[in-house]
């Protein structure tokens, strides 16, 4: 798929194609990614989603949304000036890329979706509690910012969480679906086996479907609901995937999004049935217990991991990273010695939290490091990823 340039980009808007590096109006720096379904009418109102990458790379953050946009007649709009830093200069990015999209297109203003991930995930999130202007948010590999005003309480929006399973944000995204559920705010968490990534378009597609099941719009549009019953079969082969292949927990968590999402439109008793069984039996309540062994001792070494890298920070001159060769062969050991994939995810996520913790800590742009900063996250990067393979 190609990538038009910003000379290109001011002839008449091509579709289904990624159109790079977009002036944003008023602006002689911020720049935006955009995607156009091929069946894009410039004379109809057209939905959109809103996507923030972390790293302001706007080509990253539209591909997992293509499929999406095709599907659902989506217009993928991504800043490349928005990345993690400061949520006020953030927000102000955020409006001005709103202010350009809406006077340069027409948008139906009860299907706007906002996504993110990681940091651009809980950015996502703010602005949609802050203007609850968006029907729903895809939050991707990150959950709330730590201000009160950024988290999901009385707004309207529906809020639909991604993340792997080895996500260093995994148990916390976990977390946040208690708290959503105490809250009875509309919300679902998917989750699948990944690191700390974009989704891949095939779990995007997913959350739009469950966005969209419950659009009130879409439940009286006869092409929408004649889709309905090859989605609901494609959601079930799924979780009975997931549980011939011993992947208890994600079947258990995928029928029970197919029963609360599809039970208005099938007879769900099989998947309840089915559901109930699995709930029941032996091997899911051990898989159970083992994933809440792996995050009761994550949270354990994770506290123990964090304290001691906030003091190096304090001294990178007097790092001793033999201390660290050992934490880590340690936590390799855990790994490679268990059979349980809940341990082996718990691992996976605590090296990585290593590293990003630095990473953040040190600053968003390696170039401005000081040496001592470059020389302990070289380091430590070797030690828990040798040959920086992540």
């Amino acid at each position: 798929m190609g990538v038009v340039s910003i000379l290109e980009a001011q002839k008449p808007l091509e579709k289904g194609r990624i159109l790079d590096s977009i002036p944003v109006n008023g602006s002689d720096e911020e720049t935006f990614t955009l995607y156009l379904p091929t069946g894009f009418d410039e004379n109809t109102l057209n939905p959109v989603v809103f996507v923030f990458d972390p790293a302001a790379r706007g080509k990253i953050g539209v591909q997992p949304f293509i499929n999406a946009a095709e599907n659902y007649g989506l217009l993928v709009v991504c800043s490349n000036s928005s990345r993690n830093g400061s949520f006020d200069r953030n927000f102000n990015i955020a409006n001005n890329l709103f202010n350009t999209v809406f006077n340069q297109f027409s948008i139906k203003e009860d299907e706007m979706f906002i996504a993110g991930f990681s940091g651009g995930s809980r950015l996502a999130t703010a602005i949609a509690c802050l203007t609850d202007r968006f029907f729903g948010v895809i939050a991707c590999g990150a959950g709330f910012s730590a201000v009160p005003a950024y988290v999901p309480s009385l707004q309207k929006f529906l809020y639909a969480g991604l993340v792997g399973t080895a996500d260093m944000n995994y148990s916390e995204m976990l977390r946040n679906k208690k708290l959503l559920r105490e809250l009875n705010f509309a919300n679902t968490l998917f989750t699948f086996e990944a690191g700390h990534n974009w989704p891949a378009a095939v779990e995007i597609n997913r959350a739009f479907d469950w966005l969209y099941l419950k659009h009130p719009g879409k439940q009286k549009d006869t092409l929408f609901k004649n889709t309905l019953l090859s989605k609901f079969k494609n959601k079930y082969d799924l979780a009975v995937h997931y549980e011939k292949t011993g992947k208890l927990l994600l079947a258990a968590e995928n029928y029970k999004r197919v029963i609360s999402a599809y039970s208005n439109f099938f007879n769900v008793d099989s998947v309840i049935n089915r559901y109930n069984l699995l709930f029941r039996s032996k091997r899911f309540k051990k898989a159970n217990k083992q994933l809440s062994k792996a995050l009761t001792l994550e949270n354990k070494l994770r506290n123990k991991l964090l304290t001691k890298l906030n003091s190096d920070l304090q001294q990178l001159n007097t790092i001793d990273f033999s201390w660290w060769k050992k934490e880590v062969a340690e936590l390799n050991a855990l790994g490679n010695e268990s059979s349980d994939s809940a341990m082996q995810d718990m691992v996976k996520r605590l090296k990585f939290v290593i590293v990003a913790t630095i990473y953040e800590r040190n600053g968003p742009d390696p170039k401005y490091w000081e040496e001592t900063q470059t020389k302990m996250f070289t380091e430590i990067r070797e030690i828990v990823f040798p040959n920086h393979t992540q």
